[in-house]
């Protein structure tokens, strides 16, 4: 477990040497890195019979590509005024540069079947927050779906190519659970967030939904709903899926005990 971890430190290493470009750090924040998708790629890949530079390569690919999604969605969320232009730019910039670096370590394995599968996931997670953001959803199961494409198409795609599909049920809900509970620390800090302000237009355009009396209030309950959801079908996989890793196991008790803290004995005990 100790080797594993330190395979995750080495490739997130690695990745931020990439992104922290010294002349946009000038201007910009650095991108985070998931360490939690990093993690479920390297378990996932450590699965397949490739070299070691092709299994480096192919994870820090799709990390580019996560980080350069993010950047891009980051520069619609970034006011237009005159201070804020340059840095709009250079944030455009930013998520080309880490784009051009998902095509070139993915073009060194030279498997093109499996970057058109990537390429669709892309295609797919863009599409996807374009629905999120025009309100393109007829009920809040949509909503949520899309959500969970967002965070777990590359994923999916990769493991599809593969034929290693053990992992999606309860990585896809772990994603959506940490998306969810993102949306929500947002929403109460900020009053916006993206999924919850999607629920919002939601709720006015779409008779078949309930109003909101309580605006925050139901707002987060809606989306407390849909974690104790996701959770449980985590929590029924959790002990199922094959070869999984003890730090990505943690992660997930971990995150169940903290925003679920009546689970504690349950996940313990299952």
């Amino acid at each position: 477990m100790e080797q594993f971890d330190k395979k995750v430190a080495n490739v997130k290493e690695k990745i931020e040497k990439h992104i922290f470009h010294p002349y946009l750090r000038q201007f910009i924040i650095p991108p985070s890195i998931d360490e939690d998708k990093l993690t479920i790629l390297i378990s996932i890949i450590e699965e397949l019979e490739l070299s070691p530079l092709e299994k480096d390569a192919l994870v820090q690919a799709i990390m580019f590509m996560n980080v350069a999604l993010d950047t891009h969605e980051d520069v619609s969320n970034t006011l237009l005024d005159n201070n804020s232009m340059q840095i709009r730019q250079l944030t455009v910039l930013a998520g080309d540069y880490y784009s051009g670096l998902y095509y070139k370590y993915l073009s060194g394995i030279g498997d093109i079947k499996l970057i058109k599968r990537l390429s669709e996931g892309v295609k797919n997670i863009n599409e996807h927050k374009v629905s999120i953001y025009h309100n393109d959803h007829e009920d809040l199961e949509s909503i949520m779906n899309s959500t969970k494409v967002i965070e777990f198409s590359l994923i999916e795609k990769l493991t599809s190519h593969f034929g290693i599909t053990d992992w999606d049920e309860i990585t896809s809900n772990f994603l959506l659970i940490k998306r969810l509970i993102k949306e929500i620390m947002e929403y109460k800090q900020t009053k916006s967030s993206v999924v919850l302000n999607a629920i919002e237009r939601l709720t006015l355009n779409n008779h078949s939904v309930p109003c909101l009396n309580n605006k925050e209030q139901e707002l987060i309950h809606v989306c407390e709903r849909h974690l104790e959801k996701a959770k449980k079908l985590m929590i029924h996989e959790i002990n199922k899926v094959p070869q999984k890793n003890h730090l990505l196991e943690q992660r997930m008790i971990k995150m169940i005990q903290n925003h679920f803290p009546l689970e504690k004995s349950f996940v313990k005990e299952g």
